[in-house]
């Protein structure tokens, strides 16, 4: 609730505290996180009891959110211990753990393992991503302006340019995204190599 009432002070009139646009706010709201999660590879939006499902053979797992928490991890329907992986919670990325068996530190511990070959043979349960109200700020900015925008544009779909009796011309981004809007969706983007 709170991203529909920040993006209805972005706005200003005519949305007002009526809460005669508050459907329509919620359904571009829903629609820019849901393009901006599938823009950038990686999920923001809060969830709880995830599961994800991944072919087996790979060292690093990369979760479908960020800022994972209350992690378990099964291969072949097995649960692995803590201790036979890494967590990075903020990236939402697992690597397999390779360990000693004398308990004292090697090299190998720190090295990534992989996890037991098959197809969709890792089951990773989990929690993640950011509640409203706690997006990173820079990223909720940004995913505000882009609702404000849209909201702004919902009559003039495709229009490029308005030409006023004075003489001026408006011109509109015809892009999905706001320039700036893109340019961090672009820093916070999941890149696989």
């Amino acid at each position: 609730m709170t991203m529909l009432m920040d993006v209805k002070t972005l706005i200003g009139p005519p949305v007002n505290a009526s809460g005669d646009y508050d459907g329509l706010l919620e359904d571009i709201i829903a629609g820019v996180l849901a393009e901006a999660d599938d823009f950038m590879g990686v999920s923001y939006q809060a969830v709880a009891g995830a599961i994800a499902y991944f072919d087996g053979g790979k060292s690093t797992l990369y979760l479908p959110h960020v800022n994972v928490t209350e992690v378990s991890v099964e291969v072949d329907g097995v649960a692995l211990a803590e201790d036979e992986y890494v967590l990075y919670p903020e990236a939402g990325k697992i690597v397999g753990k390779t360990g000693s068996i004398s308990g004292f530190p090697t090299a190998t511990d720190y090295s990534p393992g992989r996890f037991a070959a098959g197809q969709r043979n890792v089951k990773v349960t989990y929690s993640g991503g950011h509640e409203e109200d706690a997006y990173p700020s820079d990223l909720r900015r940004k995913l505000l302006k882009q609702v404000a925008y849209e909201f702004r544009r919902r009559n003039d779909p495709g229009l490029s340019a308005v030409s006023y009796p004075d003489g001026t011309v408006s011109k509109f981004a015809l892009t999905e995204w706001l320039p700036d809007v893109e340019a961090m969706f672009s820093r916070k983007r999941r890149i696989f190599l």
